[in-house]
């Protein structure tokens, strides 16, 4: 009982957070474009992306990480807890120095990178922003072991309160230093400063809350190379992801140049916010499906399990997307100002098709556990290799918008179409019964996006701030109710309910 209410509370405060997670940029956003300007966000969200790229040197580990900690915990092997997480330590320990030497490589190169698109002044600028990013990276690879822990434990509530401090506490930090004039450097510096105070937490938490600590013991050989068997493709992924995500940044940094950076990263902001939104709580599953995989649980609990979570998850994701084709662009134009009027069509063309994999975390989570991940991580680089090509041939013609309709088409082939045949054919989730409940639950999304659309650019068309807040409020309260009684079943409002109960009680 204990952690059921731990997963419950977990899933609560994941919601609290992605609440906190969408409004506060919102409000930051805007404030961070005018100290910082549109060349110099293009260029601190381009070093960004090019730093991405360092996390990929985790190998995949993470995922190993929680999978070997889980089990052992399964088996209530406090020993072997221990030991597993020592191993990890000193293979991530290893890979932190990796980090450091390839991010100082990497800035040698930069002038040579990108020379076309940038000035002297902004590659030096960027040079200085890897660097510190690359050491933040560096020091977040060991510390990634002891936040698999607090998953594999399901100490949830802690870990979600951590998350919410740090959504918090990171833009309020930036805006000091903004204050202060120190521009995107002193922004990339909070960086390693929240890393530092994180790792104090989460190794004082392991310590003296869950009781456990790192053993160090000769390497495992055996297990190394059972941890490379699993990661291995997990790495590729990981691969695929920065292909689909980074490059198309890097490459428009490269031949168009900064500003054009920052526009496309504002469209990127709405598709990380649904992003954050679906994956909160699949992240709360994430142990809790490798634990049902392990202890041999029929797949058709895991087919319920994929039904109910992806329900919710749509639920959710609809909501912003009907509510951002509606009323994307004048949120933009009185956001983020006209000059970014195009992130409008980056966000429409990534996140409706990033919903696809994203309401359905709990069956790429379940091939994790299965370790059937192969052939999701070999299809989605062919793809992702081949969306990396018609980019780079889309930008000189069709500029940010031809590099984020590439991404969607590869998105929809490889997610929408491969993959769910896959999980159908070779892990028998009923994906059928899935796709009928989605398609049940869209009526009211698909009706409010189009008779909204019409209403808002025909009838009242909204010129002023009050307008559309009025407008956005009414949209959501027309929605939720309709939505409410024709879409949601029993155990959907049971969320709401125990939600006020939670509430109420603290």
């Amino acid at each position: 009982m204990k952690k059921v209410n731990e997963l419950r509370a977990g899933a609560l405060l994941s919601y609290v957070n992605i609440a906190i997670t969408t409004i506060i940029p919102l409000l930051y956003t805007p404030i961070m474009l005018k100290m910082l300007g549109q060349s110099e966000y293009g260029l601190y969200s381009l070093s960004n992306s090019i730093i991405s790229y360092l996390s990929i040197l985790n190998f995949g580990m993470g995922s190993a990480v929680v999978r070997y900690i889980t089990v052992a915990s399964a088996e209530e092997n406090k020993d072997k807890v221990e030991r597993t997480m020592g191993l990890f330590l000193k293979i991530y320990g290893a890979l932190a120095l990796l980090v450091l030497i390839v991010g100082g490589i990497i800035t040698i190169f930069v002038d040579s990178l990108f020379a076309k698109g940038l000035s002297v002044e902004e590659i030096n600028k960027l040079r200085i922003l890897m660097i510190i990013m690359s050491v933040s990276t560096a020091i977040s690879f060991p510390l990634s072991v002891y936040s698999s822990v607090l998953i594999s434990y399901e100490k949830y509530i802690f870990r979600r309160i951590l998350d919410i401090t740090s959504t918090v506490m990171l833009p309020i930090l930036n805006l000091v230093v903004l204050f202060m004039g120190e521009g995107s450097i002193g922004m990339a510096a909070v960086g390693v400063v929240i890393q530092i105070i994180y790792g104090y937490v989460y190794i004082y938490y392991c310590k003296r809350k869950i009781g456990v600590k790192a053993k160090y013991d000769k390497l495992n050989y055996d297990m190394l190379k059972e941890i490379w068997g699993f990661t291995a493709f997990v790495f590729l992924g990981m691969i695929v992801d920065m292909l689909y995500w980074a490059t198309d940044k890097v490459l428009i940094g490269a031949l168009i140049g900064s500003v054009a950076v920052a526009v496309y990263n504002i469209g990127g902001v709405f598709t990380s916010m649904v992003n954050s939104m679906s994956s909160a709580i699949s992240n709360v599953f994430s142990s809790r499906i490798t634990t049902m995989v392990v202890k041999d649980q029929p797949i058709e609990k895991l087919s319920e399990l994929l039904i109910r979570i992806g329900r919710i998850q749509y639920l959710v994701i609809a909501f912003i997307i009907s509510g951002y084709i509606v009323f994307g662009k004048a949120f933009i134009h009185f956001w983020s100002g006209d000059a970014y009027m195009e992130a409008y069509y980056i966000a429409l063309y990534t996140m409706i098709p990033l919903a696809i994999p994203l309401i359905q975390n709990v069956a790429y989570n379940t091939i994790l556990a299965q370790k059937k991940h192969k052939f999701r991580s070999i299809i989605y680089a062919i793809i992702a290799v081949v969306n990396v090509i018609s980019t780079y041939m889309a930008i000189p013609k069709y500029g940010i918008i031809g590099a984020a309709v590439c991404t969607a088409i590869a998105y929809v082939i490889g997610n929408g179409i491969i993959m769910n045949i896959y999980y159908y054919k070779v892990t028998k989730l009923d994906i059928p019964k899935f796709w009928l409940n989605i398609a049940k639950i869209s009526v009211v999304p698909v009706i409010f996006s189009i008779a909204g659309l019409y209403i808002v650019n025909k009838i009242l068309i909204i010129n002023s701030i009050k307008l559309f807040l009025i407008e956005v409020i009414a949209y959501s309260v027309l929605y939720i109710v309709c939505i409410w009684l024709t879409s949601m079943n029993q155990y959907e409002k049971s969320i709401f309910y125990d939600m006020i109960k939670f509430i109420k009680k603290k």
